[in-house]
């Protein structure tokens, strides 16, 4: 257990400490929509029995640290550091860093007994959804961005109205 604590600690330090260049509301909103796309692929794939942490089928407090200890901080981290004002190229060289990351990290959670794999389910497989499920969020940013500058623009509106 204690790479998973080590893991919790090292991620939630990173992304306290690192600047952030988005509104809260941004990071508000990313968390939540991570947490419940994580939710989501979690009970098919428990359906479809593909994979899990520790006890397949089973939420414990375990697997509630990593959901709550872990995925919160790397989606910080995640779409905070994104070159959104760069290249094509640099976006999808920054998706496919993170893909390998997170693939490399997924496997040492394999090692260590925190995750398991079954049912037909190989690491390949996540390395493939991991570019996939990182553009989802960062479109999912995009538009809660686009949101609030909307809100702005409409009280801009609003304000200036004579009524």
């Amino acid at each position: 257990m204690w790479y998973l604590y080590l893991s919790i600690i090292t991620f939630n330090t990173i992304a306290i400490l690192t600047k952030k260049t988005l509104q809260p509301v941004v990071y508000y909103a990313s968390i939540f929509w991570g947490l419940f796309t994580a939710e989501l692929v979690d009970r098919w794939t428990d359906k479809w029995n593909l994979y899990g942490f520790f006890e397949p089928k089973v939420i414990d407090w375990q697997t509630t640290l990593i959901i709550l200890g872990i995925y919160p901080a790397a989606t910080v981290l995640l779409i905070n550091w994104y070159p959104y004002e760069r290249t094509r190229k640099a976006k999808i060289a920054y998706v496919l860093a993170w893909s390998i990351f997170s693939t490399a990290f997924e496997y040492s959670f394999y090692l260590a007994g925190y995750e398991h794999f079954h049912g037909g389910w190989k690491l390949w497989h996540s390395a493939i959804c991991y570019p996939f499920l990182y553009e989802v969020l960062f479109i999912q940013v995009w538009f809660v961005r686009r949101l609030i500058k909307k809100g702005i623009v409409q009280q801009d509106k609003e304000s200036r109205s004579p009524l």
